[in-house]
């Protein structure tokens, strides 16, 4: 079973895949459909509920004055560290976020069809020098400030 949220600060998710559900349930059978396809358990994160949100928190603010900062700072540098706010809305919104850790192409294909074929959208993949746009926002933007859309 993937593990759900820890109340741990996410940064930057290095070599992490991420992807946006409207409803729960799909994020939970995609998460079980990629621990079936020998995806192990540690590498899947889903994110849901106000625990989830607040891990992602995309700016910030429900950690504290550094984290805060280190967003900042990230908006500054990498166009898509204002997904985090993206995924936070969709959370808080009744959604869920399923994210895992995923290496090589091959791989990270096979997430990706996993996951679309479960109604994820919002794909993005963050890997250690560069960060990968799969699938755009689908359905209505997340109410989130303009300095956070694309």
């Amino acid at each position: 079973m993937p593990s759900t949220s820890s109340g741990r600060f996410i940064g930057y998710p290095t070599d992490h895949l991420l992807a946006a559900f409207r409803d729960p349930e799909d994020a939970i059978a995609g998460a079980t459909a990629l621990g079936a396809s020998g995806v192990p358990a540690d590498a899947i994160t889903v994110l849901r509920g106000d625990d989830g949100a607040d891990r992602l928190d995309g700016t910030g603010a429900a950690h504290g004055l550094s984290p805060r900062l280190r967003r900042l700072v990230s908006f500054t540098l990498m166009d898509q560290l204002p997904d985090m706010a993206w995924y936070e809305r969709a959370v808080r919104d009744g959604g869920a976020v399923v994210m895992v850790r995923v290496r090589g192409d091959a791989a990270k294909a096979a997430v990706v069809d996993l996951m679309r074929r479960h109604h994820g959208h919002f794909v993005n993949y963050y890997g250690r020098f560069s960060t990968e746009e799969i699938d755009r926002w689908s359905g209505p933007e997340p109410a989130v400030h303009d300095l956070l859309k694309r």
